[in-house]
């Protein structure tokens, strides 16, 4: 396991160390999600980077503390925290989901401090929904609406049991939900524990879910956001994501013909964790080659 650290901007943020003396590399989670969404992956990726996982504000153990759980306000806490650790060196950015668009962000508002960027089935404007499941249905359209969201949420985090929760995500997040990788379940359940004592992981999880709405549905707008990234990018989808459709992913790279894509064939919402040895050859690969 890494080492847990906590730095203060503006209020409490933990972060996993996971060491490494190479160019410094962030990873930042998904909705939801915490540093130990890269817990399979990280220890490799340091083997050439210097490596930190962030947990962003009103996820994993860093608190909201005052400050708000959007995208845009996670993409600011980002930049503050980059800068913060590494205030001389562009940063290599992974951001898996929700993570992934706020490292879009912080790529285009930042792209002198951004050194190359890897978008991991990133949160991006929907291009199919024939696709969506029903878990994926609740769990990310019905916060969107103000009031039920508040109740169905607050009554999911009552009334599921932590192995109820993680299965449930791991079936929808997963093309196959029992290849956890070992050593896997019992940090992910004892994180859920922990969240389920947190008066604000519910509020913070609906306030972010309506940012990354409203950021998507403004197309225009997202593809202006698209084109002022500057940094070599790799976009790794698995094809059979039911929550970002692969559909957007090609869209994407519609917008950005220069990106390099790779569609990973049996693989869902998290090849960080479904396919580790591949992403980190994928990851590997691209940040030796020049401009990568």
């Amino acid at each position: 396991m890494p080492n847990l650290e906590i730095i203060d901007i503006d209020g409490p943020v933990h972060y996993a160390d996971y060491g490494g003396s190479g160019p410094p590399m962030v990873l930042v989670h998904g909705l939801g999600g915490s540093h130990l969404n890269w817990l399979h992956v990280a220890h490799r990726l340091s083997e050439r980077h210097r490596v930190l996982a962030v947990d962003l504000a009103g996820f994993g153990l860093t608190p909201p503390a005052g400050r708000k759980a959007t995208v845009q306000a996670n993409q600011r806490l980002l930049d503050d925290f980059a800068s913060a650790m590494f205030p001389d060196q562009p940063v290599t950015l992974i951001g898996n989901s929700m993570g992934g668009l706020v490292s879009i962000l912080q790529a285009a508002a930042n792209p002198d401090r951004t050194a190359a960027l890897v978008l991991v089935n990133p949160a991006l404007p929907m291009a199919d929904t024939g696709a969506v499941n029903l878990f994926t249905l609740q769990r990310l359209f019905v916060p969107l609406l103000p009031g039920v969201g508040e109740v169905a949420m607050g009554r999911y985090y009552a009334r599921a049991t932590p192995e109820q929760q993680l299965d449930q995500t791991l079936a929808a997040v997963m093309a196959d939900p029992t290849a956890v990788p070992e050593g896997g379940r019992e940090p992910s359940l004892e994180m859920i524990r922990l969240r389920k004592q947190m008066e604000w992981a519910v509020p913070s999880f609906l306030q972010a879910s309506r940012s990354i709405a409203a950021v998507l549905m403004r197309r225009k707008r997202f593809r202006q956001i698209l084109d002022a990234i500057r940094c070599p990018v790799l976009l790794i989808h698995g094809q059979e994501d039911t929550i970002v459709s692969p559909a957007s992913a090609e869209w994407a790279i519609e917008q950005r013909p220069d990106w390099r894509f790779e569609l990973l064939a049996g693989v869902g919402h998290v090849p960080q964790l479904e396919v580790p040895e591949l992403f980190g050859d994928l990851v590997e690969d691209f940040l030796k080659t020049p401009g990568g």
